[in-house]
């Protein structure tokens, strides 16, 4: 639903060539989004099967064809609704780093921190290049708040990887994944007894 709202979007801005749009999405979106080209024609051709765009050829000289698309009236429509849903809804936040978190003590502690360490400086940079993009765009501007959002995660993520980093240097204990998923409580097990 969020790719579509995107491209929907972005086609109620402006009419564009698709690779217009991929270029777009790649170069000032991807802090916005992970959608790829290949996802991006798919939407494409879903919104043009459902009448949401209509696309026209163009050529010029010996150059393949291009295709430009549209938004319709049911796409402006289909748009609007998406993005009422959008800004009411609430939307569960995955971070690809838990997976590796859970099984953090399956490597020496040493190692894991080298890692982390890494990541950290990696985020550090990361907020670096947010707060120059946010520099960019006036205070109560969309994009502005879209960006402070970025940054405020990432500050967040920042302050969080530094505690981790601090209880590991204090110690180094080995936690039992399945009981810390809840999967076995030893405890419970006692009680019943």
């Amino acid at each position: 639903m969020d790719h579509t709202l995107l491209v929907l979007g972005l086609l109620k801005l402006q009419e564009m060539h698709g690779y217009q749009l991929s270029d777009l999405v790649e170069r000032r979106l991807k802090y916005l989004t992970d959608l790829k080209k290949p996802t991006l024609y798919h939407i494409l051709g879903k919104l043009e099967s459902a009448g949401d765009v209509t696309k026209s050829a163009s050529r010029e000289g010996n150059r393949p064809e291009r295709f430009t698309y549209r938004l319709t009236k049911s796409g402006t429509e289909r748009f609007e609704q998406l993005l009422r849903q959008n800004l009411q809804d609430t939307h569960d936040t995955y971070f690809n780093d838990d997976i590796g978190m859970l099984f953090l003590s399956e490597i020496p502690a040493a190692e894991a921190r080298v890692f982390l360490e890494q990541k950290r400086a990696s985020i550090k940079e990361r907020i670096e290049h947010t707060v120059d993009a946010v520099g960019k765009h006036s205070v109560g501007t969309p994009p502005y708040y879209t960006l402070r959002h970025h940054e405020m995660h990432l500050r967040t993520e920042l302050d969080w990887l530094d505690e981790l980093l601090a209880q590991m240097k204090k110690r180094a204990v080995r936690e039992d994944i399945l009981q810390c998923l809840g999967e076995t409580n030893a405890k419970k097990t006692r009680k019943k007894k």
